[in-house]
């Protein structure tokens, strides 16, 4: 859904910025060729790539911040977890001395480490 919702962004922002710089005809009907002008063809395309440079930082960036591994507090449930983030790649398990049982997971994928301690996430590394 993400994806989709993406390329359409993407694609509005190059529409308006082919229409905006007259190289698509005006909806009145007429047929207005591309300027043949050098400077203005070279600031057209500028124009272009900046909006596209644009589009796909801004995708980066929601992507960055809208990332699964984000989600992830302490106070989470293991199951909690495992929706967000998938089976772990490595499960270590220790009773300490208090008797409290600990577990710490580790996801390579992310980059994520969470340890639980009686069931529930007291750290997220």
């Amino acid at each position: 859904m993400k994806r989709l919702l993406i390329v359409l962004v993407v694609a509005g922002v190059l529409w308006y910025v082919a229409k905006s710089q007259g190289w698509l005809p005006s909806s009145g009907g007429s047929t207005a060729a591309p300027s043949t002008d050098p400077i203005g063809r070279a600031r057209a395309a500028a124009a272009a790539s900046d909006a596209q440079t644009s589009a796909a930082a801004s995708v980066a960036r929601e992507a960055d911040q809208s990332g699964a591994a984000a989600g992830v507090t302490e106070n989470m449930t293991p199951d909690q977890v495992r929706a967000l983030l998938g089976s772990p790649d490595d499960v270590q398990t220790e009773t300490l001395d208090s008797g409290a049982r600990r577990e710490t997971w580790t996801y390579r994928s992310v980059g994520k480490t969470v340890v639980f301690e009686n069931g529930v996430a007291i750290s997220v590394r």
